[in-house]
């Protein structure tokens, strides 16, 4: 969004701040995904027993298409208001989420129906992301304008721990889809419409400044891309998303359903529960220390919070390899999922608070883009290794490659020395 797209728009005061607005169908959106966590593969590992390749590229369709189309939902979040466009989105999802409910209650579900629908649900989806996120920066400076002032990394914070809770809520209550899924599905699919009315509580203007033409957009789209591979602070960021999307996205996307129907069993059922219950003990620890890093000063030096944690995904990644207990591969999720809260809050206001304000779509569409670039490679890979090796010793791979990128990160870019300005005018005014 340009400098000055909100001038000569005059904030307005509601019932709920906008804010709150923006909380609240980050919210909606996240319910909706949590519950795809586990309905997603469980459809295909459990009621269509895919093999673990076959995992392996499901879960690469969901997220293929959003490497693909991020960069240019990032030019999209720059032309349009967030608002509208946020509420076809969801409307969009939701009405493949209706489809998808009717196949599998009809029981004529099948594969290559499930392929096309993650396709077109990582399709909406890669749109989606960048103008939501990218509208956050606009909202916080509409309520400065108002006298709530709220510090960007706060926000961010705050919409983390958000997006996470409502991540485990619907994990919690997709656990309970069986070999019933159909009427949960449906129930995703109200959750995104309701989403879908939030969205038109936002007051984002139209942004103005960039071209409409096709050249203007390549244009736009080139300069992004320059823009955020030569930041000193931005490309080590690029390159974090890239190797967490190969090494931590990929390998979790597959090797939770194969561990828990090839290492602890049972039926349908009880594995989808199995597979609820440690998703929930991840997202419920980051969670917590989301709030927790919400309600604490930003922090000076985020890039070092961010590498730290990334070092306890890899241990615990490297215990995968390790036949356990249930209860203890769970707390082992746990302590994961506590690193990951912090890595994800971090992450995100460094992003937010060191992109340029005229590049800030396009540089979020491309850091995006490493998640969702480096996860279909991860999951295939993985996916793949398991069908040669078992679950287990494919886990070992992306445990020690993570350790060593994370390594490389801090030891050769200067993402360990990085300190926000805005994070220290904050510190010492809070």
């Amino acid at each position: 969004m340009e400098p000055g797209a909100d001038q000569g728009r005059t904030p307005r005061s509601g019932i709920m701040s906008e804010l709150n607005i923006y909380y609240a169908l980050v919210g909606c959106y996240f319910f909706a995904f949590g519950m795809q966590f586990v309905l997603y593969p469980s459809l295909v590992a459990f009621v269509l027993t895919a093999t673990p390749a076959g995992i392996g590229l499901a879960q690469s369709a969901l997220s293929a298409p959003m490497f693909c189309l991020l960069l240019f939902g990032g030019l999209l979040a720059e032309r349009v208001r967030a608002g509208a466009t946020l509420a076809k989105l969801n409307l969009a999802f939701s009405f493949m989420s209706v489809a998808l409910c009717m196949i599998v209650g009809s029981g004529a579900l099948t594969y290559e129906l499930l392929i096309g629908y993650a396709i077109i649900v990582g399709c909406c989806a890669a749109f989606m992301m960048p103008v939501r996120d990218a509208a956050l920066n606009g909202i916080v400076e509409r309520e400065a304008a108002m006298g709530r002032h709220t510090p960007i990394a706060t926000a961010a914070a705050v919409t983390t721990a958000v997006q996470i809770g409502a991540q485990i809520a619907g994990i919690l209550v997709a656990r309970f889809a069986g070999s019933h899924p159909a009427p949960f599905l449906a129930l995703q699919a109200v959750v995104l419409a309701l989403g879908a009315a939030v969205c038109l509580g936002l007051q984002a203007p139209k942004p103005t400044g960039h071209e409409r033409t096709i050249s203007g957009a390549l244009r736009d789209m080139r300069e992004g891309l320059a823009y955020a591979f030569r930041d000193p602070v931005m490309s080590p960021m690029l390159i974090s998303a890239a190797y967490v999307g190969v090494f931590v996205i990929g390998a979790f996307q597959v090797l939770f359903p194969l561990i828990v129907r090839e290492a602890y069993g049972g039926d349908a059922r009880s594995q989808a529960s199995q597979l609820g219950a440690l998703l929930a003990c991840f997202w419920g620890a980051s969670f917590v220390s989301a709030v927790v890093l919400s309600r604490l000063k930003p922090l000076r030096q985020p890039g070092r919070s961010l590498i730290a944690s990334h070092l306890i995904g890899a241990a615990a990644l490297f215990s995968f390899g390790f036949h356990k207990p249930f209860a203890m591969f769970a707390l082992i999720v746990v302590l994961w999922g506590f690193a990951a809260g912090v890595a994800i809050s971090t992450s995100r206001t460094i992003v937010q608070s060191a992109a340029g304000q005229r590049y800030l779509g396009r540089v979020l569409a491309v850091y995006s883009m490493g998640f969702m670039g480096g996860a279909p490679i991860g999951s295939a890979l993985v996916g793949f290794a398991a069908s040669e090796w078992g679950a287990r010793s494919a886990a070992f791979a992306p445990a020690i490659c993570l350790a060593l990128a994370a390594i490389a990160l801090a030891v050769f870019t200067p993402l360990w020395r990085y300190a926000p300005t805005s994070a220290t005018a904050d510190a010492e005014t809070r």
